[in-house]
């Protein structure tokens, strides 16, 4: 795998081979609201090279939870620029609760996402 961006808050990789990039969070909160839009902003911009047709493969395991208002407003104007750009996405949760905010967003995004707690199954449900 070769890194698009090593982030505070998230690494970039892409995977050439597997025609897949690996979006994973860290376990570093945001300390501000800047910071976000600054954050995707820098994913944006490290995934615009990636040719059409590609998966996308969220790894959340990682991150800290988090549901206020102006973070999830935030977070879904960046999660529409970034996954529409993939013919498939899969999201890497450690909790149900995770699982739960997934379906959450999904629904609100009117997207479907597969949700899985397992690294091997998210994979292979995007490489074949």
């Amino acid at each position: 795998m070769r890194a698009l961006l090593n982030g505070d808050y998230f690494d970039v990789l892409a995977d050439d081979d597997a025609r897949m990039v690996r979006l994973v969070r860290s376990p570093k909160g945001f300390p501000s609201h800047q910071v976000i839009e600054d954050t995707f902003a820098q994913i944006e911009q490290a995934i615009a090279s990636v040719p059409p047709g590609w998966a996308l493969l969220i790894d959340t395991r990682e991150g800290p939870l988090r549901n206020d208002p102006q973070f999830e407003e935030l977070l879904g104007r960046a999660r529409g620029r970034i996954v529409y750009r993939f013919a498939r996405t899969a999201v890497l949760v450690q909790s149900a609760i995770g699982r739960l905010q997934v379906a959450r967003y999904a629904r609100e995004d009117r997207r479907s996402p597969s949700v899985f707690t397992d690294e091997a199954a998210a994979i292979a449900y995007l490489t074949t």
